[in-house]
């Protein structure tokens, strides 16, 4: 892959409520391995159940010579506060990640990669191929679908059978879509890393099947404009542009005494995703790898959590593939699609659609709108 010439720098992004020692050692040797060739800054977030020991690795990151930045939860809370948007970024919640995209943009950088604490970057290409997000137009492998959606999990080597990613609509599942694969001109934003060892699938696969990536069986395929397939924050880089339309949805609310959850990135791929083809851009898929070391979850509490998202999705989807959005940059058509968003799903109708869930496509919609205002007031601060 062609990639710019001069140094750039790239943010690592991550959440965490252990003390990711392992995180930090596989970040380590790669950051070593690359010589300078970019900066490389890790900015890791902390949360009130973190403990104490994960502010001493990142002490101890640093007298190895890594660039890293960890905010206390209390300097967390001062910057929002500082931008006032107090509220923002509920504790206890993945969605301090927010705080990492927050803190990437103002230090200008390039662009960030968003990872988990148990992902585990793969091969010494890893920051070189996310670069493909700021290499501008070239030529890739394309893909198109008839149906207009293509499964990134066909990329992979994966047993017992085939899966699809989480967020994957289930009324395309199956049967699998004819697609075409040609070379073909195209702009990347949005570099969606694939796995090895555990794949992004939903509770309902991981149940049923517990699947294994074992290999990828091609380096890339980037989607046509018409072509749509879900993106994750697992290895997923981020061109500084798209950060605007690329918030992370506060889970959490509740429907039928439930709370939703485990579904913020897969709205927040596809928010970014809409933005990005109306803006003439792409999403390419595959390299790099990260094996995902899975940390531990209670399944059936992930299916719970995770059902709300899935029953609304198809619908959601099916009006955003044909949304007709407007602005020339990502701040203002993502602020487009936070207007017609909740416009849109008003007009919904079918059993899932009560207005508990009614009302939280709102207040996603309404935070999306903060999410701009928060990083249009950090601009005196930036740098």
């Amino acid at each position: 892959m062609t990639t710019p010439t001069s140094a750039r720098h790239i943010d690592i992004v991550m959440t965490t409520i252990g003390d990711s020692a392992a995180f930090f050692d596989s970040y380590r040797k790669l950051i070593a391995r690359q010589s300078g060739e970019n900066r490389i800054r890790l900015v890791v977030i902390a949360d009130r159940k973190t403990p104490q020991r994960f502010f001493q690795v990142c002490e101890e990151a640093r007298a190895d010579g890594l660039e890293v930045l960890s905010p206390t939860v209390e300097e967390q809370d001062e910057l929002l506060a500082g931008l006032g948007a107090p509220t923002l970024v509920p504790h206890n919640s993945d969605n301090r990640r927010n705080i990492g995209y927050l803190l990437s943009w103002m230090a200008g950088a390039d662009l960030l990669v968003s990872v988990d604490d148990d992902n585990f970057p793969q091969g010494d290409d890893f920051f070189r191929e996310h670069l493909t997000v700021i290499a501008g137009e070239r030529e890739y492998h394309t893909v198109e679908s008839e149906s207009g959606w293509w499964n990134p999990c066909e990329m992979l080597d994966v047993s017992p059978m085939r899966v699809y990613p989480r967020g994957f609509p289930y009324a395309h599942r199956a049967p699998a879509a004819a697609a075409t694969d040609a070379p073909g001109l195209a702009d990347v934003r949005v570099n969606a890393g694939l796995w090895l060892g555990d794949p992004d699938v939903d509770a309902i696969t991981r149940i049923a099947i517990s699947p294994q990536v074992h290999a990828l069986n091609r380096p890339e395929a980037v989607l046509a404009p018409g072509t749509w397939a879900p993106v994750n924050s697992q290895n997923t880089a981020i061109h500084r542009e798209a950060v605007a339309a690329y918030y992370f949805p506060r889970m959490g609310y509740r429907h039928t005494g439930q709370a939703m959850d485990r579904y913020a990135d897969i709205f927040s791929g596809y928010f970014v995703q809409a933005c990005a083809k109306h803006l003439g851009h792409a999403v390419r898929f595959g390299t790099p790898l990260a094996v995902h070391g899975r940390n531990d979850h209670w399944l059936l509490r992930d299916l719970q959590q995770e059902l709300p998202a899935i029953a609304i999705l198809d619908d959601l989807l099916v009006w955003l593939q044909g949304a007709k959005l407007d602005g020339s940059t990502y701040s203002e058509t993502y602020r487009s699609l936070s207007h017609q968003l909740q416009d849109a799903v008003e007009a919904m109708t079918g059993p899932v659609w009560t207005q508990e869930l009614r009302g939280f496509i709102h207040q996603m919609a309404h935070l999306m709108r903060q999410w701009l205002t928060v990083l249009d007031g950090s601009a005196g601060l930036a740098r």
